[in-house]
């Protein structure tokens, strides 16, 4: 069900808001008549996903860590000066 002609010019800003506001109205209407369940399965997969990419960031991250460790490790800080 879509909703009726704008009350605002859409190029103006009371229009815009307008515009804004019909089309969340919209897809509130329309997940009503669909369901929760496909929204359900798209929250999985994003869960699925993000876990996915903090493992992968926090394996990267352990890596630069050790490298940089290492790497500051091995610097000579002996001047020679008593």
């Amino acid at each position: 069900m879509k909703s009726g002609p704008f009350r605002f010019d859409p190029s103006t800003l009371p229009g815009y808001g307008e515009m804004i506001i019909r089309g969340r109205i919209d897809r509130a209407r329309a997940r009503v008549i669909r369901g929760p369940v496909d929204r359900g399965a798209s929250v999985v997969e994003w869960v699925v996903i993000s876990a996915l990419l903090v493992g992968i960031a926090a394996a990267v991250g352990l890596l630069l860590a050790n490298k940089l460790k290492a790497k500051a490790e091995s610097i000579n800080l002996d001047t020679g000066k008593i």
